[in-house]
């Protein structure tokens, strides 16, 4: 009979002449704003990677994108019940499922929405443990250090797989809850920018021996950049883009502000605002309120819409804020990646890890955050053509030195065991 200690099982060598099987544990897939995830998981297969992926919730929206047809990873959704796994899971090693679900309950109990997720995927986390080691995973990562990490941190202590798992930004800011605790479990941790790696290694600074914290950026695709050429200035209204889901720290309210007083200067301008979210009724009612022209609210879009949309944009706006209810925050928007990748001139907050890709006054403009003074007045400057177009230019330059997704996701497939990149600049 198994040690009560033991974990259930233990992962599965891995022949000498195949790459580890990678296991992702993700929150929702295929979720349509998170075109990052879809990217690194195809980016991976391209570099010989064998991954399996274990999302917590599945998504059946309509509307996907086009490139989540070239995953081969086979997907497998948990069922929310699985009693058969418990059964078996109590019957060999009854210690440490017990320990297990005590500890996340009490490591999670301050944080309510961490521990109704403890409670609601906890089935989910057994099963995945059984099914990860029957599909021969060697290391699991997830994406988020909230309910997917725990997921992970799950598997790891019943399943006895390593696990990674990259941090973002909500993850970090809000719910912090617990995380010191699935550090020390993981083998290592990548985050997205040098501002969150500075305040992971604060989390470790009495620890003897600490967990190895990476920063590793996303990035954007290659070909889709070079297929991106600047879109010539042309005569007329200064046409604004802003592209991300509709919640308070995405700053659109600012936005909206930023161009009634363009408007009220007499500046013409034409505001597109894609992404969808719980904030579009009173983004509705404010566009109404200020009296705002040609200021459209596009709904969430695939990966090809908001191509078209950053050809038509002269400038493109990410005017983040901290939420002032729960201190969410940007990490480093991927939808601003896009924009610079596409010669399209931005202006975005001097906010947490944005200034990391946005150099002011060299590739882009920054602004206080919340200051819709400072982001017209911005947006005023950016009616220059020669202004936007050598911004746009050193904007595709940064993204192409510093954010290139075969790259970064080079350095990920290094740790994994699977390649050795090549370097990408810090």
């Amino acid at each position: 009979m198994p040690s009560r200690s033991a974990p259930l099982t233990t992962a599965r060598a891995v022949a000498p002449d195949q790459p580890p099987v990678i296991g992702y544990v993700l929150a929702r897939f295929p979720l349509l704003s998170e075109t990052f995830i879809l990217r690194e998981l195809l980016e991976l297969e391209r570099q010989g990677a064998r991954l399996r992926v274990y999302p917590l919730r599945q998504v059946q929206g309509r509307v996907r994108h086009e490139s989540l047809a070239r995953l081969r990873a086979p997907v497998w959704c948990a069922p929310w019940l699985g009693l058969g796994c418990h059964l078996r899971c109590l019957r060999q090693a009854p210690g440490r499922y017990a320990a297990t679900l005590g500890a996340v309950l009490w490591r999670n109990r301050r944080d309510r929405n961490l521990l109704a997720g403890a409670v609601a995927y906890w089935h989910k986390s057994v099963a995945i443990a059984e099914r990860a080691r029957r599909d021969g995973v060697t290391h699991l990562h997830a994406h988020y250090a909230t309910h997917p990490a725990l997921t992970a941190y799950v598997v790891h202590r019943l399943a006895g797989i390593p696990f990674s798992f990259t941090v973002h930004a909500h993850d970090l800011y809000c719910h912090p809850t617990m995380l010191p605790h699935k550090m020390r479990a993981a083998e290592w941790i990548a985050t997205i920018s040098r501002f969150n790696q500075q305040r992971l290694r604060a989390l470790q600074a009495h620890s003897s021996a600490p967990t190895p914290v990476h920063c590793i950026r996303c990035g954007v695709e290659s070909n889709a950049r070079d297929e991106a050429a600047p879109r010539a200035a042309e005569p007329g209204p200064l046409r604004l883009l802003a592209v991300g889901s509709l919640q308070a720290y995405k700053g659109h309210r600012v936005l909206l502000q930023a161009v009634g007083l363009l408007q009220a200067r007499g500046v013409a301008v034409h505001c597109r605002l894609v992404g969808g979210g719980p904030l579009r009724p009173a983004l509705e009612r404010q566009i109404r309120r200020l009296g705002l022209r040609h200021t459209e609210l596009l709904g969430a879009a695939t990966e090809a819409t908001v191509a078209r949309q950053l050809q038509w944009a002269d400038v493109f706006a990410m005017p983040s804020i901290v939420d002032p209810r729960t201190g969410q925050m940007e990490g480093i928007p991927v939808a601003l990646m896009e924009a610079m990748a596409a010669g399209c001139a931005v202006v975005a907050s001097h906010l947490s890890g944005i200034p990391e890709l946005v150099w002011h006054e060299h590739n882009g403009l920054l602004v206080p955050p919340g200051d819709a003074a400072a982001l017209a007045e911005a947006l005023t400057r950016l009616q220059a053509p020669a202004l936007r177009q050598r911004l746009g230019g050193a904007a595709r330059l940064a993204v192409r030195e510093r954010f290139d997704l075969p790259t970064n996701v080079g350095r990920l497939a290094e740790l994994f065991g699977l390649a050795r990149p090549a370097q990408v600049a810090a």
